[in-house]
């Protein structure tokens, strides 16, 4: 077993969850085992090349189908995989604001069981940063990568629905997920979103209800009346019109329109957005609302090429494109926010704070 004092957590060491539309030096997808699903994702993978390098990852003899379907503007990677919801299985990737990067490294149990799960996905994560040769954090929560989003500035949204399942965390406290999530993701406040979409069936799903555009900005799902999430997506936009960011500042929300698109096994939502290096790729699921999404997310996003892209099929089986995406930041110099890491979370948390923050690093580094 590793000492308690011979690892660190990547607070510690200066790492911290940028936020979701920083810029990225690489995209990362899978190459699916289901052809009915390969045309949806070769077409997000072609709209994704046009503004970062985005490597495929196919499992050993698909390569050549993904080559032939790709081309060149994408690189295959062959990785032994099952899950195509890499955000989910694989790693979460962090930086430090002074060129380093490192990725927490959740636990995965298939959704808190709702999915089969293969081995291989188990540790997929782990297989993915030993190919990247990215430092590897372990860290002692079961969760995926779509069930938080950052704003890059010690905010964080978190669907509770997904920390404290219990066939996930059983027995897990808030303030030991605010712990593990202050030290594995460097955020200094946590968000907590009570509900799920009602379409979300894995309980995973934090951006089909809602994203930050910038720190202190949200944009959330609004439905007309007879919308049949109508209650749920107004509960969730007036909880995060009352709560507070990091910096004490009143969350600014944005009302995006929910399409009234039916029969679908992932939420339909235009917060599953993706900002890619100057672009914002929206879902677009043949709708009267796309267009108004994408007039309202070129608002937000002024200086972006804003474009429409295919994501009914998708959502037909299943997906969503933050839940399909795994995104790799750039290793950029961020001065001032180098400048004050490391921070503390801990001014106004119970004495034995530290106590139990040593509890979740041994167990970490059991794991490790």
């Amino acid at each position: 077993m590793i000492s308690k004092h011979s690892i660190s957590t990547p607070h510690q060491d200066g790492f911290y969850l940028p936020a979701d539309c920083a810029r990225l030096g690489r995209v990362w997808l899978s190459w699916p085992s289901d052809p009915t699903l390969r045309d949806a994702v070769t077409a997000l993978a072609r709209v994704l090349a046009d503004m970062a390098p985005v490597s495929m990852i196919a499992t050993p003899g698909q390569e050549n189908a993904a080559r032939a379907a790709l081309g060149a503007a994408v690189d295959i990677e062959i990785l032994e995989h099952e899950a195509v919801r890499l955000r989910d299985t694989g790693p979460t990737f962090l930086v430090d604001g002074k060129g380093g990067a490192a990725a927490a490294d959740w636990r995965f149990n298939g959704w808190g069981g709702r999915r089969d799960m293969a081995a291989v996905d188990e540790v997929f994560a782990h297989t993915l940063l030993g190919f990247t040769e990215v430092r590897r954090f372990r860290a002692p929560l079961t969760l995926e990568g779509s069930a938080f989003a950052g704003d890059g500035l010690d905010t964080l949204l978190a669907l509770a629905p997904a920390v404290f399942d219990p066939a996930r965390n059983p027995g897990v406290t808030r303030l030991e997920a605010f712990a593990i999530l202050h030290q594995w993701l460097g955020v200094g406040r946590v968000i907590w979103l009570d509900q799920a979409h009602p379409d979300d069936a894995l309980k995973t799903d934090v951006r089909a209800l809602a994203a930050f555009a910038a720190p202190g900005r949200v944009l959330v799902t609004r439905a007309q009346d007879d919308h049949p999430h109508a209650a749920v997506l107004a509960a969730t936009a007036r909880e995060l019109a009352r709560t507070r960011d990091a910096q004490g500042n009143h969350l600014d929300i944005v009302a995006l329109p929910a399409p009234m698109a039916a029969a679908l096994a992932a939420p339909a939502s235009y917060t599953s957005f993706l900002a890619v290096n100057g672009a914002v790729v929206v879902p677009a699921y043949g709708d009267a609302t796309d267009d108004r999404a994408r007039r309202i997310l070129a608002e937000q996003f002024p200086s972006h090429d804003v474009r429409l892209a295919p994501a009914l099929d998708l959502a037909v089986a299943g997906f969503t494109f933050t839940g399909l995406v795994l995104p790799q930041p750039a290793r950029l110099l961020e001065r001032d926010r180098a400048s004050i890491l490391p921070r503390s979370a801990w001014s106004q948390s119970p004495p034995d704070a530290d106590a139990l923050l040593q509890k979740y690093i041994d167990l970490a580094a059991a794991d490790s």
